[in-house]
């Protein structure tokens, strides 16, 4: 008797073992923010480059086919992130010239690989500032203090 059809039942939605699901939904959110960032980074959005992006900045090799094809929730988050990139990339191509006609591919390449790296770190870090300090804000709006005052609350403490 065969025993293919012994996963139907109540352990049909678990899984039985092989390895952790690496891809999760908040994995391809942060992917998806990364790539919508880098038409405006001057980072061309290909698969190659996405693939290159990903394995630095979250060290995990992923393909083009799992992060293209995997869907949440009926959405294929990577992909359409990829796609309105590349739609942004379109529309901003006409503005943009080369600095650098005489140097050679393989230094500008990694020159780029680089500055693009550098570029995405920093992006991260403004969105993490950001988010610091519009929560101080949210705070300092729920205490009903005038501003003033914790400001020479502040000045008194230094």
């Amino acid at each position: 008797m065969n025993n293919k059809g012994a996963a139907k039942g109540k352990d049909a939605g678990k899984q039985k073992g092989g390895r952790k699901e690496v891809l999760t939904e908040e994995l391809a959110k942060k992917i998806g923010t990364m790539i919508s960032r880098m038409p405006d980074a001057g980072v061309p959005a290909t698969w190659k480059n996405i693939e290159i992006h990903v394995e630095k900045k979250f060290q995990i090799p992923l393909k083009r086919n799992a992060m293209s094809t995997k869907e949440w929730g009926g959405k294929k988050l990577i992909w359409e992130a990829w796609d309105q990139a590349v739609k942004d990339e379109k529309r901003l191509k006409g503005d943009t010239t080369s600095k650098y006609a005489n140097t050679s591919r393989a230094g500008l390449r990694k020159h780029i690989a680089s500055l693009e790296a550098k570029v995405l770190t920093l992006q991260t870090q403004l969105d993490a500032t950001r988010e610091h300090q519009y929560d101080e804000l949210c705070v300092l709006w729920q205490r009903n203090t005038p501003l003033h005052k914790l400001l020479d609350e502040q000045g008194k403490t230094k």
